[in-house]
């Protein structure tokens, strides 16, 4: 996949099937333009485009990026393995920022994407203000000699529109099932394996330790039934996100996990943990006899859970 970011000097290098949007999660609302995409790519041989915008270098909430499902490299990885050509994302400066929708539209979409059928969802806006909008995209499609396609929003079962923030409402409260049947796919952390301190090796239970990119939302802290994903193989595991407070409780705020049946060294090697289901808060023991304890419980815990793994293998229910 040909990748795009912080510039406006791109071309499709030929005609395109584009889908616009910030696409956080690529959740089944988002799959489902890309599906589209995909198709119609293949079967009219157009090039399959993901254009998504970039976040206002002034879009920060206390002096932290903006929280995100997918981090920008994870958005990345997961458009090139369903097979997308090309992503562009958008630097959202000053300059582009107050671009009219109109200026976008002959410069950008045609002029550099060479957008032959675009496909957005109902609500898709763009331009200086979001002044642009479906209407306008299908008023200048004709002159501009391209294709516009509209997308209801997907439901969920209850009715209510499936959309990033509804998911991170979910995320915030540990709804990892409802989290994961919204997405179609396992909320996930991806990030080199660092050093620890070693604590869990001298009781028989190693760990790896994570740190969550910064713009990466995350769940509670607590401890998660998980699956690790190391070099294309899925192990069962057991994950804490949180500051370790019966060590210390001076640690950042990290995912460490012991991984079922598996003790090699992979320091420095990236890894992703996939998280299932919320299993309990993080909690501060009154010994560290008492932790080891806890630890071989949640650990006995995952493997119950995963007697019945086939429920949550591929796309897990809604519920």
């Amino acid at each position: 996949m040909i990748f795009f970011k912080d510039t406006t000097e791109f071309d499709a290098g030929r005609d395109s099937v584009v889908t616009l949007g910030k696409f956080d999660g690529l959740h089944r609302g988002h799959q489902l333009l890309i599906r589209e995409v995909l198709r119609i790519g293949h079967d009219e041989g157009l090039k399959t485009v993901v254009f998504t915008f970039g976040v206002h270098p002034r879009a920060m909430v206390a002096g932290r990026p903006q929280e995100l499902l997918l981090t920008n490299a994870e958005k990345r990885e997961r458009l090139e393995n369903l097979g997308i050509d090309m992503e562009v994302e958008f630097p959202f400066n000053d300059t582009t920022s107050h671009m009219p929708p109109e200026e976008f539209v002959r410069k950008i979409l045609v002029g550099k994407l060479r957008a032959k059928k675009v496909i957005v969802g109902t609500d898709f806006g763009f331009g200086y203000k979001r002044a642009g909008n479906v209407e306008l995209l299908q008023a200048m499609s004709g002159a501009c000699g391209f294709e516009v396609m509209v997308k209801k929003k997907l439901k969920t079962k209850e009715g209510l529109d499936i959309s990033s923030s509804y998911i991170k409402d979910l995320l915030r409260l540990g709804h990892m099932e409802q989290v994961n049947g919204l997405l179609g796919y396992p909320f996930s952390v991806t990030a080199p394996v660092i050093q620890g301190n070693h604590y869990g090796r001298t009781f028989g239970m190693p760990t790896i330790n994570q740190t969550p990119p910064p713009e990466k939302l995350m769940p509670p802290n607590g401890v998660y039934v998980s699956r690790t994903l190391i070099d294309g193989v899925s192990y069962k595991s057991v994950t804490n996100i949180g500051v370790k407070p019966t060590i210390d409780g001076r640690y950042p705020k990290g995912v460490e996990t012991h991984i079922h049946d598996f003790d090699r060294d992979i320091y420095g090697k990236t890894v992703q943990v996939q998280l299932y289901s919320y299993a309990r808060p993080e909690m501060k023991f009154d010994s560290k006899e008492h932790l080891i304890e806890q630890m071989r419980r949640d650990s006995r815990s995952a493997l119950d859970f995963w007697e019945d793994e086939g429920r949550w293998i591929g796309t897990p229910p809604e519920r």
